[in-house]
């Protein structure tokens, strides 16, 4: 009877854990990246690339998504602009190694970018802000 209410209880914790989806081609800071979500208390989801996340079927569960603007094939950004004209916008935090125009688009759009390289404690309150906001809408 105790081992029931015990698995009841892990399940009731699952749900209410914030999801977070890294995008990253780079496997040591994907890793990285995850390590640093983990350790904030969320469940870090790692992906490849932004084609990887999209056919997973994890956006549904997804609190905030953190992903690289300079990506080869779908930057952040594009990511984020397909997730809204899909009708499913996530918060997200966009990584980029250049200013300029790219961060200009980001603040219009209303996201958190973060400069490379950053801070663990800046990646994580782009994050707690981003699910705080959640009810954000482009």
């Amino acid at each position: 009877m105790q081992a029931k209410a015990s698995f009841a209880n892990l399940m009731q914790v699952a749900h209410t854990l914030d999801v977070v989806c890294i995008v990253n081609a780079d496997r040591s800071v994907r890793e990285a990246l995850t390590d640093a979500v983990f350790s904030a208390g969320y469940v870090p989801e790692p992906f490849e690339s932004a084609d990887g996340f999209l056919k997973s079927g994890r956006r549904s569960i997804a609190s905030c998504v953190i992903a690289d603007m300079q990506s080869s094939v779908m930057s952040g950004l594009e990511l984020f602009h397909h997730l809204v004209a899909s009708g499913g916008a996530i918060p997200t935090v966009l990584l980029t190694d250049h200013s300029g125009d790219h961060v200009s688009r980001v603040l219009q759009d209303g996201l958190q970018f973060l400069s490379k390289p950053f801070e663990r404690g800046e990646l994580l309150a782009c994050v707690r802000s981003q699910i705080t906001n959640r009810n954000y809408s482009p």
